[in-house]
């Protein structure tokens, strides 16, 4: 393993989540009264995720944080981890029993590394969205989706999957 792959093992593991809260504590305080959109189906998700514009994250988000959802509807861009933060805040909201889960891929090259909203279908399969695309092939476990999100990169280096309120890790893998 080189050291660059055991650094994004260990930002993966360790460190994006503490940069991620400490970093919403500082700098989006402001957005929390913020009111989310009300939804009553899958295709007011998809709807409201529409209305968001993929940006990629700044040097101040160290290219790779987990706002708020209600900084991401705030300011209607995000990248990736927007995207996956809205869903899941919106999919959790109009049923809990989809249980909204984030799944990060982190890949060489670092740029092609992926976040998406992973969710349990009534049906009983695993889709996501993949920023505001919803992807209803039918899965049954967060590896295939992974397999799926890097498909057209060099390397999978290792992959987690974190609950969307507290990002407290439910998984994590090295390859």
């Amino acid at each position: 393993m080189s050291i660059f792959d055991w650094f994004l093992i260990q930002w993966l593991r360790n460190g994006r989540y503490r940069w991620s809260r400490l970093r919403r504590r500082l700098c989006e305080r402001r957005y929390l009264p913020t009111t989310l959109p009300s939804v009553s189906s899958l295709d007011d998700v998809k709807v409201h995720l529409s209305m968001v514009k993929w940006t990629m994250d700044g040097p101040l988000h160290l290219f790779d944080s987990i706002s708020y959802p209600q900084t991401v509807w705030a300011k209607k861009k995000d990248d990736c981890d927007g995207f996956a933060i809205l869903a899941a805040t919106l999919l959790r909201q109009w049923n809990s029993d989809l249980n909204p889960v984030l799944v990060t891929a982190m890949t060489r090259p670092v740029r092609s590394s992926h976040t998406v909203c992973v969710f349990v279908s009534p049906e009983g399969s695993l889709l996501f969205f993949d920023n505001a695309s919803l992807k209803q092939e039918k899965y049954k476990t967060y590896k295939e989706i992974v397999s799926r999100i890097t498909a057209k990169t060099r390397k999978l280096v290792c992959w987690d999957v974190r609950n969307s309120e507290s990002l407290d890790e439910l998984e994590f893998h090295k390859e």
